[in-house]
């Protein structure tokens, strides 16, 4: 199943609000990324859910956190932590 805004809201909830918030991406070769932007997109009508989200969308909204620059490889506590790395 999808994170959705109320998991995220969740795992944030009590940290500190001054903590930046980056993307991790490709486990094999792990990078890290700022977050450029946060974009919530409504899909237009039916046919638009079908596809852009290949039937699996219920016509809510999605979230999208968009990539910013990329800041170098991830550290190796955060693959650790994140269980991309022993």
């Amino acid at each position: 199943m999808s994170m959705t805004v109320g998991d995220l809201l969740d795992i944030l909830e009590g940290l500190d609000e001054n903590a930046e918030v980056r993307i991790a991406h490709q486990p094999a070769w792990a990078f890290e990324y700022e977050i450029n932007d946060v974009v919530p997109v409504e899909p237009m009508d039916e046919e638009d859910v079908a596809d852009r989200y290949n039937g699996n969308g219920n016509g809510a909204t999605v979230v999208y956190l968009v990539d910013g620059r990329q800041l170098g490889y991830l550290p190796s506590e955060a693959a650790r932590q994140i269980g991309w790395k022993e």
